[in-house]
């Protein structure tokens, strides 16, 4: 028996650091589609450095940051820190790096807590890089509410069942799983279609509702487009 515990043990043990390995290794993922894993060294212009290769990147870069900020130019990562253009932010805070594809939308919509989903016109791509900053304050059937909703309320008859009573939610596409934003999101899109923006209330009393947030989004082209480079820290993996 302690000789099968001990077993059981060392094949524990050699999972969770397997396990630790893979999300301590960043990740470029090349304009073809093949990807490099390694740790990163230094990222110089005109180049991705790894421990043990390197590879080219043309033109500037967009660096998207896990708060949804988002700023452009020539990248050097080196020391910590990550510089393109006149800014620049610590490592740790970077979500990806895109190079090749560095346009981006921009745009604010009043979003009303009496009509439902809005649907902005923007077209999403599966893993787009999204932004969402949602601010004001609206009346619902359980009281008055900021987008980051109130914790004690939630029904099983909202537009977004598993969000909280006067939450700010999104979608993308008609058909797609709702997510609950709150005052902030920023990440990837897993799905594809026009985005869609709610506050969450029950759906037959919408007509009680009052107020409107007032979201900005900020949406480009993420790391899975073809014809892209792009860099995923490893501290931002999931």
């Amino acid at each position: 028996m302690r000789l099968y515990s001990f077993l059981l043990l060392l094949i524990l043990l050699v999972s969770v650091f397997t396990g630790c390995a893979k999300r301590t290794r960043d990740v470029l993922v090349q304009s073809d589609g093949s990807v490099i894993e390694g740790q990163l060294v230094s990222i110089d212009p005109g180049s991705v450095v790894f421990r043990s290769t390197s590879a080219s990147v043309q033109g500037p870069g967009r660096v998207w940051l896990l708060n949804g900020e988002t700023f452009s130019g020539t990248v050097t990562l080196e020391d910590g820190s990550v510089r393109a253009g006149t800014r620049d932010a610590p490592a740790e805070s970077i979500m990806v790096i895109v190079w090749n594809r560095t346009d981006i939308r921009s745009e604010s919509f009043t979003v009303d807590a009496s009509q439902g989903w809005l649907d902005t016109g923007i077209h999403v791509s599966r893993g787009d890089i999204l932004s969402l900053e949602a601010s004001g304050t609206v009346v619902t059937e359980t009281g008055t509410s900021t987008p980051a909703g109130q914790n004690r309320f939630s029904s099983s008859v909202s537009l977004v069942p598993g969000a909280t009573s006067g939450q700010f939610v999104y979608r993308t596409g008609e058909e797609s799983t709702p997510v609950a934003a709150g005052e902030s999101w920023a990440g990837e899109s897993s799905s594809e279609g026009n985005l869609m923006l709610a506050v969450n209330i029950p759906v037959d009393q919408s007509i009680e509702a009052r107020g409107t947030y007032t979201v900005h989004v900020t949406t480009g082209c993420g790391g899975r487009e073809q014809g892209t480079t792009a860099f995923y820290p490893a501290s931002a993996r999931k």
